[in-house]
């Protein structure tokens, strides 16, 4: 698949991407028959007994800036992963390998792709006709144990692979994780703060790898708003926590250049 570019982290430089995106309102430019196609296999799927669905889950990190992470469907049968990725480089082409798996974030749980809807298996490609256009698909893998709570999808290949890592399978959190982050893109930032510190206190476990990604937004809010000693005051709390993936938030925060 081709190269993409990390993704950019609220204002600051090109980096990885931390949550889901909103979603996105253009859908002009995605093929009308792709589209019906796609939208009759959400719904074919959508009935199956005993489902989780998981609208718009959050995650940690990203590999490409613009593939969009839409829903989680798990059930007896299956779990199911849905994506679009939207082309901004002119004869772009896009697949996925066949050795793409599930894996447990917090264990050593895997499970193997089971079969690619909407997109071509590697070495075929889908070619971009251009730039703007949107590729919607779903990986479809075998059902995961109830207890898992985060997921990462990662593509075995040998360049520009998809990795999506700690994605929440939490209705709750992340619900209230898309509040604040609506707030924040709608330059509401003293409510997004607010809105995220109560997310810390109600329900952090001092463990769980969305709580790093929490932080962070914190620290990038906090820094549009001119507080440098709660930024330090973040970066500090964070890093004597037993949250699983903070050293990679630390980073992010140092790279950002939030902490100086």
């Amino acid at each position: 698949m081709d190269s993409q570019t990390r993704s950019r982290l609220m204002s600051g430089p090109v980096r990885l991407k931390h949550f889901a995106s909103p979603a996105s309102q253009n859908v002009s430019l995605t093929g009308l028959k792709t589209l019906l196609v796609f939208l009759f296999l959400q719904l074919s799927f959508q009935f199956s007994a005993d489902s989780q669905v998981y609208e718009r889950p959050n995650f940690s990190f990203s590999s490409h800036e613009t593939l969009e992470l839409e829903r989680v469907d798990v059930d007896t049968n299956q779990t199911r992963v849905y994506f679009s990725i939207l082309s901004r480089k002119l004869g772009g082409s896009f697949c996925i390998d066949t050795s793409t798996y599930i894996k447990n974030s917090l264990g050593s749980d895997e499970y193997k792709l089971i079969e690619s809807i909407g997109v071509p298996d590697c070495p075929d490609v889908h070619k971009f006709s251009i730039v703007g256009k949107k590729l919607s698909f779903i990986l479809v893998f075998p059902p995961i144990g109830r207890e898992i709570r985060y997921i990462d999808v990662i593509e075995n290949c040998q360049e520009s692979c998809l990795s999506v890592r700690y994605i929440l399978l939490d209705k709750v959190i992340n619900e209230k994780i898309n509040d604040a982050l609506n707030l924040y893109e709608s330059r509401k930032l003293e409510e997004s703060l607010a809105a995220f510190q109560d997310l810390l206190l109600s329900h952090n476990d001092n463990v769980s790898p969305v709580f790093g990604s929490v932080y962070l937004y914190m620290m990038s809010i906090n820094y549009e708003l001119g507080q440098s000693k709660e930024i330090r005051r973040l970066y500090n709390e964070l890093d004597q926590s037993s949250i699983i993936n903070k050293e990679e938030i630390l980073e992010e925060a140092r790279y950002q250049e939030l902490v100086r």
